[in-house]
């Protein structure tokens, strides 16, 4: 059985401890992130916005969509961002507000200017975003912006 992730704030974002987020068997982060956010994922489910997934490689499966009750309609994955500009086009997918969350896989650790441009984007989208590590391993941070900022509808 998954547990659901006890997140830690930290200027608006919650940050997991690595513990928290050892793998236990999945075949992708996105998978992950599916799977151990089912719950709080469904419920922005209910909203009439995309839920959109961000990767370098394809890493979502649409039977996982399914076995966790979000609507495939509604989901979009890109599969193929260019890694050096995806902070850029998480930061653009923010601020077009058409997302009811975001889910992105990063391979480099963010910067603080980085971490400042999406904190911005997040509290003037009311969008929901998820990143995570693409590796599991470097620095293995989990992030999500606090539901203080974004309530959900």
């Amino acid at each position: 059985m998954l547990r659901i992730n006890k997140l830690k704030l930290a200027n608006q974002i919650y940050l997991a401890k690595k513990n928290q987020l050892d793998s236990i068997g999945f075949d992708t982060p996105l998978q992950q992130v599916l799977q151990q956010q089912t719950l709080l994922l469904r419920l922005l489910n209910q909203q009439h916005k995309w839920q959109l997934w961000l990767s370098t490689r394809p890493m979502l499966q649409r039977r996982w969509i399914k076995q966790a009750g979000l609507q495939e309609k509604k989901v979009v994955h890109l599969s193929n961002v260019n890694r050096l500009n995806m902070i850029s086009i998480v930061e653009k997918a923010l601020l077009s507000k058409t997302s009811s969350y975001i889910v992105a896989c990063i391979d480099d650790p963010l910067s603080e200017n980085d971490t400042y441009r999406l904190q911005q984007a997040v509290k003037s989208s009311g969008t929901h975003l998820f990143l995570i590590d693409s590796h599991y391993s470097t620095y293995n941070k989990f992030m999500t912006m606090s539901l203080a900022v974004n309530p959900i509808h």
